[in-house]
């Protein structure tokens, strides 16, 4: 028996274990839909801070570009000193590049100004966003939170399946414990899952994400929007169709 006739057995062993994984992966996947609505983005988080704190009183804010409600935050009517900023801020959730000209002349400045471009960025540019959140400790939730979605979006592919989630789901450990369970780091996880097919543990974290939120519109809708989770969670279903009604 040669090396090179040992070796290719191997190889070939080696080949067909990732084979059935990959096509396992693949079935799990599809069963689920891909978990469509696991690719929003939360912008009530993303958004905090950036206006003062109002109860929603029905006014029409535009719907994300990627899908979703539309955020809490900009569902109550701006007053004559926050207009600008409510104005500027719907334009970004639907969509529309902010210019720096745009985000000063719309009061803000200093670290929200900065904030908003890397926004703007992860819309248009998510390569560039990703880089700048990872060339500095993220020192808020939000930050975290963008980063991993955007890891996923833009890291994530056939080569590098398993470990890039594996280090996504070990940094999401980590901020979990230093945020205190915080829904949006649920739901980038749960995309993480589904991106490896494990539908279960999406769905599990997708739960959590609704608990944790107090049940916030964004997270409503994440589980009445997707069809699998009506039939592989119906009292989930039926408890979020009662929140949100």
């Amino acid at each position: 028996m040669t090396a090179e006739w040992v070796s290719g057995i191997a190889a070939a062993y080696a080949a067909s274990v990732i084979g059935y994984h990959r096509w396992r992966v693949l079935r799990q996947r599809a069963e689920a839909g891909g978990f469509p609505t696991l690719g929003r983005l939360d912008w009530d988080t993303l958004l905090s801070g950036l206006l003062p704190e109002q109860p929603a009183d029905g006014f029409e804010a535009p719907s994300p570009e990627e899908g979703g409600p539309a955020p809490v935050v900009l569902r109550a009517a701006p007053t004559a000193a926050t207009r600008a900023r409510h104005d500027a801020l719907c334009a970004l959730v639907s969509g529309i590049p902010l210019s720096t000209q745009a985000i000063d002349g719309a009061g803000f400045s200093g670290g929200e100004a900065r904030w908003l471009l890397t926004l703007v960025r992860a819309r248009h540019e998510p390569d560039k966003a990703l880089d700048e959140l990872e060339s500095v400790p993220a020192a808020t939730l939000a930050e975290v939170y963008l980063r991993e979605h955007l890891f996923l979006h833009t890291q994530v592919g056939p080569l590098n399946l398993e470990w890039a989630i594996f280090n996504s789901k070990r940094r999401l450990l980590g901020a979990l414990r230093r945020f205190k369970d915080a829904a949006p780091l649920y739901f980038v996880r749960a995309r993480a899952s589904a991106l490896l097919g494990f539908n279960r543990m999406a769905l599990d974290d997708l739960a959590r994400a609704v608990y944790f939120s107090r049940q916030t519109p964004f997270y409503l809708r994440a589980v009445l929007d997707t069809p699998y989770v009506h039939e592989a969670r119906p009292a989930l279903v039926q408890q979020c169709r009662q929140a949100l009604s």
